[in-house]
């Protein structure tokens, strides 16, 4: 165990968990990939020039630029629609687990093995407050759980900014406080 470790307290609690392994580079890239943002830019630009040209198209054939217009609307809900299907399967992808928790580190059980030194993109929700934290991670290692059935993970933070460390270290602090004060009154 690393120096660093010991300097952290550490916690079994429940979060949101979703992670992504990502190559040595990063997320693996996908052909076609581009940013949401540019997307969106593109969409935009893309409106205001259906926008104009219909203004052109409307005083020579109304009944053309009323069709292109349905036509653009139906573009619209079809993206509107993709859109929040996109953030329902972030909702889906974020799983509730217990997790045994630092601010150096993460521990959890998993269906699926991933091999020691891969690296992790982790989505962290912390209740009650929702707050979400992301941290690039190192699996340190992916053992056999009790059950046979799946795999107790550590991982190692890194690349994790000051202020969502701090806001971690925030966190743990405050379960570990109400946890020790639960203790308390159940003895």
């Amino acid at each position: 165990m690393s120096e660093e470790r010991r300097r952290y307290f550490r916690i079994t609690e429940t979060v949101g968990l979703s992670y992504t392994v990502l190559d040595e580079f990063g997320p693996a890239d996908v052909a076609g990939d581009a940013p949401a943002s540019d997307i969106l830019a593109h969409l935009t630009e893309q409106d205001k020039k259906i926008e104009m040209a219909l203004l052109e198209v409307e005083k020579e054939s109304p009944k053309v630029a009323e069709l292109v217009s349905l036509f653009n609307q139906k573009l619209e809900r079809i993206v509107n629609l993709l859109t929040m299907e996109g953030r329902l399967l972030d909702q889906i992808a974020m799983r509730i687990r217990e997790v045994n928790i630092s601010a150096c580190g993460i521990a959890f059980t998993n269906e699926e093995h991933i091999s020691e030194g891969r690296p992790l993109r982790l989505e962290l929700t912390l209740y009650p407050e929702e707050k979400k934290i992301v941290s690039d991670g190192r699996v340190v290692s992916c053992d056999p759980a009790p059950d046979g059935r799946h795999f107790y993970m550590r991982v190692d933070f890194y690349a994790m900014s000051k202020t969502a460390q701090e806001e971690l270290i925030q966190h743990i602090v405050k379960t570990q406080s109400s946890q020790l004060q639960q203790r308390q009154k159940n003895k």
